[in-house]
């Protein structure tokens, strides 16, 4: 079942610059990855210190794997400054996708 895992943390303005420049580091390390299909960095339109990385995976368990993996420290290292003392990560099942017709949106239905 395909899975968003959503990163969340608080960037102060002086280091916003620094922390866009790493996550595009990040993923250009993370690109190709088997199982990961794409990443999303998303900054609050009413409080721009609040930035959140949004990934989709192929599932929970490659998303584990890679994760778990010792390698994934070398990959994501850029980052981790910025996300010492306020991130936080959740991991959600996709259940449906809706076009903005409202139809399901083809590929993406779970079963």
């Amino acid at each position: 079942m395909t899975i968003r895992v959503m990163m969340t943390a608080v960037i102060a303005p002086a280091d916003q610059q620094a922390f866009e420049a790493a996550y595009l580091q990040v993923t250009e390390k993370v690109r190709g990855t088997p199982g990961h299909l794409r990443d999303v960095l998303l900054r609050d339109s009413a409080d721009p210190t609040q930035y959140c990385l949004l990934a989709e995976w192929e599932s929970e368990e490659v998303f584990h794997a890679w994760a778990d993996d010792p390698g994934h420290i070398k990959q994501s290292a850029a980052m981790y400054p910025f996300w010492a003392s306020t991130f936080r990560r959740r991991i959600y099942e996709v259940r449906e996708t809706l076009d903005s017709y409202g139809a399901a949106v083809p590929g993406t239905e779970e079963a």
